[in-house]
């Protein structure tokens, strides 16, 4: 009897300390468009880590993306005006946001990157390709001229005119034109000159869908004001990062967005900016 009655306490005890527990699971899985993140949210990111004073516990906290791109800001020093975009969007809502910074008196570059754990500003395992995987960089240069400034925005004049016109949606016509293994669709909104690039081989379709794509989101979204031009690249083929260039001028000032892998993901860094 004795040794029953001693055995209740601790089988008790047990059952107390397991309903304490508690379990979660996480799914990172999401699919993609396209072209656009087909999970376009704006939410967890990181900055610096910062110790939590209050619970006296080394848990990084999740900050927005104000936050990260506040830490970017306080990071550059340039004679240039540092603009930023104010949402970069990310893969997952499970995953984070954190950037590398460089300045010189005459310019600035942020390169910003995806991270599934958080990683600080200017972190070195920002370098490590399995932590981190770049999404898009944001510049700014300042010129010696206006002039200089204007043609570094790759702007082209009289875009909208020649044969083959394409009706790309809320009243805009593009043109087709080609040349070195490539073909072009290229059109006029305002002072901004777009274009995209496929292969002379690619169904010309795509290039359709892909500006239709994009004239529908600045229906919607609104590039910055370019003073005086700007000027959209973008590559129909998917993963050509190098070739997406969103870029306008301020005077002696170009500003850039590039080297995004989706174009639209491009396109919404971009009208951003405006917010």
């Amino acid at each position: 009897m004795n040794a029953k009655f001693m055995v209740i306490p601790v089988v008790f005890s047990a059952l107390v300390l397991a309903s304490c527990g508690g379990s979660y699971s996480s799914d990172s899985s999401g699919g993609s468009n396209s072209y656009g993140s087909s999970n376009n949210n704006y939410g967890k990111t990181t900055d610096d880590m910062r110790k939590n004073d209050m619970s006296g516990s080394t848990k990084t906290p999740t900050l927005t993306q104000k936050d990260v791109l506040a830490t970017v800001q306080s990071k550059l020093n340039s004679d240039v005006v540092v603009r930023l975009p104010k949402a970069i969007p990310l893969s997952s809502d499970k995953h984070y946001l954190s950037a590398k910074t460089s300045d010189s008196s005459d310019a600035y570059q942020v390169i910003f990157y995806e991270t599934k754990a958080p990683i600080s500003v200017n972190s070195s395992d920002l370098k490590d390709t399995s932590k981190a995987t770049q999404i898009a960089t944001v510049s700014g240069k300042m010129y010696a001229t206006e002039e200089a400034a204007a043609n570094a925005t790759g702007h082209m004049n009289d875009v909208n005119t020649g044969i083959n016109g394409v009706d790309l949606g809320s009243g805009i016509t593009g043109y087709s034109d080609a040349g070195a293994g490539s073909t072009f669709l290229n059109w006029a909104e305002g002072r901004w000159s777009m274009s995209v690039r496929n292969t002379t081989s690619a169904d010309p379709q795509d290039s359709i869908d892909l500006a239709k794509k994009v004239v529908a989101v600045l229906e919607k979204e609104t590039l910055p004001a370019p003073h005086q031009v700007g000027g959209m690249q973008l590559e129909v083929a998917p993963n050509k990062a190098k070739g997406n260039i969103i870029s306008w001028q301020d005077g002696k000032t170009d500003y850039m967005v590039s080297d995004f892998n989706d174009p639209l993901d491009g396109v919404h860094i971009a009208t951003s900016f405006t917010e």
